[in-house]
């Protein structure tokens, strides 16, 4: 099956960079974990991605989960500080929630948006014929 450069580049650097947010998220990532993830993110981009906002669409959305799980998995770690955690830890763990549910929430709003323009228009859609309320209450309000 032939892909598009262009797709296949896009689906690339897509697994790139959801390698990359990986690795934040991990904090150490083998090589070989790393060129696994950018292989199968790569693959499974191409094989679910008809266009290149496709691809852009779906690797955001795994950089908004990879952002909300930090702070998540920060919060577990939380739990093996005991009872009184020292403040270097709490620092860290409350910069982990602010940056990582702050970048979680625009990585996933960024994602929502390409997936709303990835969508067909339905206004070009032959729109249902009108019942007679409906046609009444259009009117009225066209006045």
């Amino acid at each position: 099956m032939s892909y598009r450069p262009s797709l296949l580049l896009n689906a690339v650097i897509g697994g790139m960079a959801v390698a990359i947010g990986l690795w934040f998220l991990q904090g150490d990532l083998s090589s070989t974990m790393t060129v696994l993830t950018v292989v199968v993110c790569t693959v499974v981009f191409i094989k679910m991605s008809p266009t290149i906002a496709h691809v852009w669409m779906y690797a955001t959305f795994l950089l908004g989960v990879e952002s909300i799980a930090w702070p998540l998995q920060m919060m577990g770690e939380l739990r093996n500080l005991g009872p009184e955690p020292p403040m270097e830890d709490m620092e860290r763990i409350f910069t982990a929630v602010l940056f990582g549910m702050f970048s979680g929430v625009f990585w996933l709003t960024f994602a929502y948006g390409v997936y709303r323009h990835t969508r067909p228009n339905t206004d070009s859609m032959e729109a249902a014929p009108l019942t007679a309320n409906q046609a009444k209450a259009k009117r009225k309000k066209d006045r």
